[in-house]
């Protein structure tokens, strides 16, 4: 029973959180602050708004999957796989952990300005948010990934545990 409650509580937040992000990249600000940030420091025009699509389309999918309990744990991986990616771009220095606060940010890409100025600009930051909801997504699709593995083991091995680690 606590393995269900576990596993629908995990899998709600994580579509929610999942949903949220991919309604932002598609009926937000536009251009997308994150991907118009990528694009202006690499010079690379694939990400704004190609690539935005495609991470709002996989979140989607996933947040559909984590709804669907015969496929919870692939959307909780491909959630992962999505919050994966956020996260390595926040440690690049193409995005960076404290991204710029976004209204002033997508003004300022709409003008067409350059990496250069708008780093000039010194936009206030969000202090790191933006990088710590995608930690939390990775996180709650690690868990749910983890109950649903523990899950499918009780389901297929009744009246007895899996193994867990020991420390002694």
């Amino acid at each position: 029973m606590m393995d269900r409650v576990l596993s629908w509580s995990f899998s709600l937040a994580l579509a929610g959180l999942l949903l949220a992000m991919s309604f932002q990249k598609v009926f937000g600000l536009d251009p997308n602050p994150v991907f118009g940030l990528i694009a202006a420091r690499s010079g690379i025009g694939l990400f704004e708004p190609g690539l935005r699509y495609v991470t709002a389309l996989l979140e989607l999918i996933a947040a559909g999957l984590v709804l669907w309990p015969a496929m919870r744990q692939r959307g909780a991986m491909l959630g992962l796989f999505v919050a994966g990616g956020a996260i390595v771009f926040h440690l690049s220095p193409w995005l960076g952990w404290q991204v710029p606060k976004a209204g002033p940010l997508s003004q300022a890409l709409a003008q067409g300005m350059t990496a250069a100025q708008i780093d000039a600009l010194n936009l206030p930051t969000d202090k790191g948010a933006m990088f710590l909801l995608a930690l939390a997504i990775a996180a709650l699709a690690a868990m749910s990934i983890y109950v649903e593995r523990n899950n499918a083991f009780t389901a297929s091995h009744p009246g007895s545990k899996p193994e867990r680690a020991s420390f002694a």
